[in-house]
């Protein structure tokens, strides 16, 4: 199964930055195996859907807004992805992941497995720097990317 696990975050905003710091660890302690494509998409725009195609398994890391406790991990899967209402984000990034899935799924090319890895931020805020109850999911977050892409 073609796998890809993607960051997704603007490292200047605070805990937007988890997604590229969560890639970064994965990378430097060489978790995944040489045939998981692993890659910091930043703050992909209107290129979103081309990273997912010829993929059977996309997982992403991503900042979420939802209500719970900074740090805290929250698994999406494809089907709740997709059934979010036009207009209501789950990520703060343009396009959005259920727009890119839906673009591609009308195109005949999306990927049947995706998941997104949502962790909750303390604060969007300008700096490079992760909260302390953010910087701390990194780990856990990783590990899952590895269990999931296994």
């Amino acid at each position: 199964m073609k796998t890809a696990i993607y960051g997704i975050g603007n490292i200047l905003l605070g805990d937007d930055g988890i997604g590229p710091a969560v890639v970064n660890y994965l990378f430097a302690n060489n978790i995944l195996g040489d045939d998981v494509t692993l890659e910091d998409l930043g703050t992909p725009s209107l290129d979103l859907p081309n990273y997912l195609t010829g993929f059977d398994r996309v997982i992403f890391i991503d900042a979420v807004a939802v209500d719970a406790p900074p740090g805290t991990i929250r698994l999406f899967s494809r089907e709740e992805i997709i059934a979010a209402p036009p207009g209501i984000r789950i990520s703060p990034h343009e396009p959005t992941i259920n727009d890119a899935l839906i673009v591609l799924d009308f195109a005949g090319g999306a990927p049947r497995d995706v998941v997104l890895i949502g962790i909750v931020p303390h604060t969007l805020e300008n700096g490079m720097n992760l909260s302390p109850a953010v910087g701390k999911a990194i780990p856990r977050a990783a590990m899952l990317a590895h269990a999931l892409a296994s």
